[in-house]
């Protein structure tokens, strides 16, 4: 009894009670605490369980935090830009832009409802693709307690092709397929940049098919978004056709034909310095 007591803050008021609580293995007499008779042991209880369903509400914040900072802290941009990419900044200059704008928008309700499925972004360089394609991960982020990644590539290949001298790096195979497989919502961006110029003829190499096989197959339940200047035909020429078969499984496409390039713009040099 007096290490009960002892357990309760010094500052309230006790006496001890003719009374007893019986919910206890052995009786535990009732005290009146600051005018209110009740059981030291029952508040001692009651203190320990708010402080349990406290401290867990802190670990799922924290979880719940953690997996809204993937999208800006382990994605993988070409172009830093792209990370403040949301569709209320993309401002659509012709009837193509805005109508693709407008089925990006649709995908993300539609992945918003559930839906499984990939959403393609074709088109030329600097038309859009990639701009639209983080809008939907950072609505999708935003909107629902999942875990998204923005990956370019290109940059991804030559940070795994770095780790293999730098073995100080993070960056492994092993590293981005198990985080990409992972997350809810992945987007592989410039999907065949890794190879160069798309008018080389190039193919992908035995790694990076080997890294791209891992990862789509661990999708396979789970949605993706690919930007890329590729047509289906130049894929298939460049990959594995298993590997695209897999890749544009229930596919949505958002293509770009007639839109120009929107990161060329003109520098007036007789502007005021």
């Amino acid at each position: 009894m007096k290490a009960i007591a002892q357990a309760l803050p010094k500052s309230i008021q006790m006496t001890l009670t003719s009374n007893e609580c019986s919910l206890h293995a052995k009786p535990v007499p009732l005290m009146m605490i600051n005018g209110e008779e009740l059981c030291p042991a029952c508040q001692i209880a009651k203190e320990n369980q708010s402080f349990e369903q406290s401290f867990q509400k802190e670990i799922l914040d924290r979880a719940a935090k953690k997996k809204k900072n993937t999208l800006y802290m382990r994605s993988v941009f070409a172009d830093e830009t792209i990370r403040e990419a949301s569709f209320g900044k993309f401002f659509a200059e012709s009837s193509e832009e805005s109508k693709n704008k407008d089925l990006a928008v649709q995908s993300f309700k539609h992945y918003k409802s559930g839906k499984t499925f990939t959403t393609l972004l074709q088109g030329d360089t600097g038309v859009g693709k990639s701009h639209l394609a983080m809008s939907i991960l950072r609505n999708l982020n935003e909107k629902l307690d999942v875990e998204c990644v923005f990956i370019s590539v290109r940059e991804m290949m030559a940070k795994i092709r770095d780790s293999f001298d730098n073995k100080e790096s993070k960056f492994t195979q092993l590293y981005f397929v198990e985080m990409l497989s992972k997350v809810d919502y992945l987007c592989l961006d410039d999907l065949g940049a890794e190879t160069g110029a798309i008018t080389t003829n190039k193919t992908a190499t035995n790694f990076t098919l080997e890294v791209l096989t891992a990862i789509l197959e661990a999708r396979q339940s789970k949605s993706t978004i690919i930007t890329s200047n590729l047509s289906r035909n130049q894929m298939e020429l460049m990959y594995d056709k298993k590997l695209i078969s897999r890749c544009l499984k229930n596919i949505a496409v958002i293509k770009f034909t007639d839109t120009r390039d929107k990161r060329i713009s003109v520098f007036d040099l007789s502007q005021e310095v």
